[in-house]
């Protein structure tokens, strides 16, 4: 019998390791075994006396170590089908989806004259909550059975089809014994507001991934610190709700009582004895909590953004330069948190970043101080720490094959995202201008680093609001481009609207966009006026005797009294030389060369709906 306990043990073992892969492809040797004499239909297995619901409490004794086996039911062989000197052995696996492709396997206890099949309760407790979930909650658990034989004491084959035969699949009621409870949701209670106001409306909440909490019982929050020192506990709605009626013994504080401590156990105050709730000593902006609730363990940091952020490496030089400078909006690092650096791909590359005092520490011959991501270096997002946190480097790694990467971080957070970016040579405008239907108007890519710009005619015919999106490929929204796209920020004469859409703040009439789809950036600027500006008028581009009219009809510029002369000319707009046009008539750019045609009605088609370039027609 040893060789068969050796081989049940490891695949258990197996199964236990690689709870998340169907049972199959885990069980491994049995598709090596031989098929068992003993045909699959001269087996059952009944379950007539097996408990429905199981109650793990019921059979494991936790003051004296004790245990009663769980029967699973009893197997059954048509008289003359068993051969001489053999036996029945069963594997038993349990799942809680009724196809068993998430399952764990136990080794059945030996099952006697009368061939009943027990497994020990406690291996299964242990093996639900390592292969199965740790959430304590009473579930439906599907369990079913494969029976072996094993001749002569080490002679196994199975019964059956190796992945094909099972016995008797039936469903428990199953609670396991009672573990940690980790509630959905925890809070920040005190802070920088009052203690039982904070607890009433819950709106320092810690954020969660969308696993369950049991898989994942991570959970953050960054909220503002007070003007003083910073007092604070946390708490979950079972907590907050106490304090309603004036219970604060269910709120959770520091074990030990070091109020400043920055890492260390919680556990609710009616535990603790006292309040031990958190302070963070004064200086700090903002505030942020980490909590394991698996491990009961807490780690409080006072954040601080610097002003500034710089790539190291990538396409330059690693060493403590600060030429590579993050972009940023004009808002406060603390409204905006989200710094963006483009990278030029089509290489391999590795990087890091830092802070003013990163760099600077290089000089010193400390690296230590740069940022790394706090996963594998080929992770497109994730979070990031300082190097001496960290168990090496963690560089961030490209492998080059697209154009350009987008490289964003949330010094709030301290998260990152990656995006490889290969741009499209249009993105099409479309919005309340022609009622949703049609994507012909049009920005070009005038910048192989991302920036698309051009002219955009916004109106608002049906009384939906002048609000508008972009699309890559002109009438498919799965390749959407909406205000949200814009992390960087959206300025000008623009602002968000509704349901993702981008408004035109300015009213009806032509906008000037500048997107950068790299930095995430998006500017536009309301055209007040287009002139003509030439040697004709001493190149005065504020000439309104050369002011050209808007025709809606027809998405073009006009002017009849045109005073151009062979001399040079050019288009201006807002009586400026920020944005103006010249060069080819059939295709104009933003400060192109001075334009030589002569004619008095001159036509500038600006929005790119009827061509690919903007042009102009001289008559």
């Amino acid at each position: 019998m040893k060789k068969l306990s050796i081989y049940m043990m490891a695949l258990l073992s197996a199964v236990l390791m690689g709870c998340n892969e169907d049972f199959d492809s885990l069980i491994g040797p049995q598709s090596n075994l031989p098929e068992s004499l003993v045909p699959a239909d001269a087996v059952s297995v009944s379950t007539q006396n097996a408990p429905v619901t199981v109650r793990l409490e019921s059979y494991i004794n936790e003051e004296n170590n004790t245990e009663t086996p769980l029967m699973i039911g009893v197997a059954s062989v048509k008289e003359g089908a068993m051969p001489a000197n053999t036996v029945l052995k069963a594997v038993v696996q349990f799942s809680r989806d009724e196809n068993f492709e998430e399952s764990i396997s136990l080794d059945a206890l030996s099952m006697g004259d009368d061939n009943t099949i027990y497994v020990s309760p406690k291996t299964l407790q242990d093996a639900y909550y390592l292969g199965v979930t740790k959430n304590p909650a009473i579930t439906d658990l599907y369990v079913r059975t494969i029976m072996y034989t094993v001749t002569n004491g080490d002679a196994v084959a199975i019964i059956g089809k190796p992945g094909e035969n099972y016995f008797d699949t039936h469903k428990i009621l199953f609670k396991p014994l009672d573990k940690l409870e980790i509630a959905p949701a925890y809070y920040i209670v005190g802070g920088p507001n009052d203690w039982a106001a904070s607890a009433a409306d819950r709106s320092i909440k810690f954020s969660h991934s969308d696993e369950d909490v049991y898989v994942d019982p991570v959970f953050t929050v960054t909220f503002d610190a007070a003007e003083g020192d910073t007092w604070f506990a946390i708490g979950d709605d079972q907590a907050c709700d106490a304090i309603g009626n004036g219970d604060w013994t269910q709120l959770y504080g520091i074990v030990g009582g070091d109020n400043q401590a920055k890492e260390g156990k919680i556990a609710r105050r009616s535990e603790l004895g006292g309040d031990n709730s958190f302070c963070v000593p004064a200086g700090a902006k903002k505030i942020r909590v980490t909590i394991d609730m698996m491990e009961q363990t807490f780690k409080v940091e006072a954040v601080n953004i610097a002003e500034n952020y710089y790539l190291v490496g990538g396409n330059g030089e690693w060493g403590s330069s600060k030429s590579q400078k993050f972009s940023h909006s004009d808002k406060d690092v603390f409204e905006d948190p989200v710094f963006t650096y483009v990278l030029t791909g089509g290489k391999d590359l590795w990087f890091a970043f830092g802070d003013g005092d990163a760099l600077d520490a290089i000089d010193a011959g400390d690296w230590k101080q740069l940022f790394g991501t706090t996963g594998a270096s080929e992770d497109m997002s994730g979070s990031y720490d300082r190097r001496y946190n960290l168990d090496g480097d963690h560089s961030f790694h490209v492998d080059g094959s697209a154009k350009y990467y987008r490289f964003q971080i949330n010094a709030l957070d301290m998260t990152y995202t990656i995006t490889p970016l290969n741009f499209d040579p249009y993105i099409y405008f479309i919005g309340a201008t022609d009622g949703w239907g049609a994507a012909e108007q049009k920005l070009a890519l005038t910048d192989e680093s991302g920036i698309y710009t051009g002219f955009i005619y916004c109106a608002d015919p049906n009384g939906w609001g002048n609000e508008f999106k972009f699309q890559k490929v002109p009438g498919d929204w799965g390749t959407e481009i909406n205000f949200g796209t814009f992390t960087g920020g959206v300025t000008g004469d623009f602002a968000e609207g509704g349901g993702g859409n981008i408004k035109a703040t300015a009213g009806e009439g032509i906008y000037y966009i500048e997107a950068n789809m790299a930095s995430g950036t998006l500017k536009g600027t309301r055209i007040t006026n287009m002139n003509l500006v030439g040697d004709f008028n001493g190149w005065n581009a504020a000439d309104d005797a050369q002011q050209m009219t808007w025709d809606a009809e027809n998405y073009c510029y006009v002017i009849t009294n045109a005073g151009v002369t062979a001399n040079g000319w050019k288009f201006t707009a807002n009586n400026d030389w920020g944005i103006n046009l010249g060069g080819d008539l059939t295709a104009l750019t933003a400060n192109g060369a001075n334009i030589s045609a002569v004619g008095k009605t001159i036509k500038l088609y600006p929005t790119r709906k009827t061509s690919d370039n903007i042009y102009a027609t001289v008559e």
